[in-house]
This record gives C-alpha cells, sequence and structure tokens, in this order.
C-alpha cells in the first residue's frame, strides 16, 4: 500500500512540475541508480519522467567534496552522501525521497545546520504542499 501511494504522489509532483508549479534536477547518480534497476516497467517509468526536469547536475568538485565530508564526519553513505551533496550545492529547497533513513539523517543535518535542504518523502511533500 505504501508504495502505491509513494507512486502516486510522485506521480502528482510531477504532473506539478510539467504545469509549471515547481522546477526539478535531475543528477548522474539517478542516472546510474535508474540504469542498476533490474524491473524494465521501473527503468521505462524513471526515463519517461527524467526529461521533466530543468536542469541535469553533473558531478564536480563541490559535490565531491561535500558528499566526502558527509561520509566521514557524518557516517552518511556513499550514493545517500552524493544525493544529498547535489540537492545542496544545487540550491534545493527539497529532496523528495522515499528513504526514511535518509530523511532522518537529512533532518539530523538540517537541524545541525549542515544542509539546508529539507528532506521529504513524496507523500508528505504533496500533503504539505
Amino acid at each position: 500500500m505504501r508504495i502505491r501511494l509513494e507512486t502516486v504522489a510522485i506521480t502528482m509532483i510531477f504532473a506539478l512540475i510539467d504545469d509549471g508549479h515547481f522546477s526539478a534536477r535531475w543528477s548522474f547518480v539517478l542516472d546510474c541508480e535508474n540504469s542498476r534497476d533490474p524491473v524494465p516497467e521501473c527503468r521505462e517509468f524513471v526515463e519517461y519522467l527524467s526529461p521533466c526536469c530543468e536542469t541535469s547536475v553533473a558531478p564536480d568538485e563541490s559535490i565531491r567534496e561535500l558528499a566526502r565530508r558527509l561520509s566521514e564526519t557524518y557516517q552518511i553513505r556513499g550514493r545517500d552522501a552524493l544525493h544529498l551533496a547535489i540537492a545542496e550545492t544545487s540550491s534545493c529547497d527539497y529532496l523528495v525521497t522515499c528513504d526514511d533513513r535518509l530523511v532522518r539523517q537529512g533532518e539530523r543535518l538540517q537541524e545541525q545546520g549542515v544542509l539546508t535542504v529539507h528532506l521529504i518523502n513524496p507523500v508528505d511533500f504533496v500533503q504539505e504542499v
């Protein structure tokens, strides 16, 4: 049930993006993760949504440095640290994710003043906005 709710919420978020209410960013990490998805239908769905994003973030030194700091200082795992670093260095207001642990880590880092980006579950995002 939760996966269905999150899928509906994500679809709603992309509809809001498509209508111009929000903008989104794509990243090299999302490309990598999507290419490894073993479910063809899921890969195709993500590929279908990706053009809705306003920009695509490429790797750079500021992302690498922040990801390294998040990993070494705050014990954030590799790709999670990259997602956070990309959102933060790209001045995103929100990082929408279904990963509860990442949301909790992001909230902790935001409370500590390490990050300004707000991490949120897609269902909560739709309810909030």
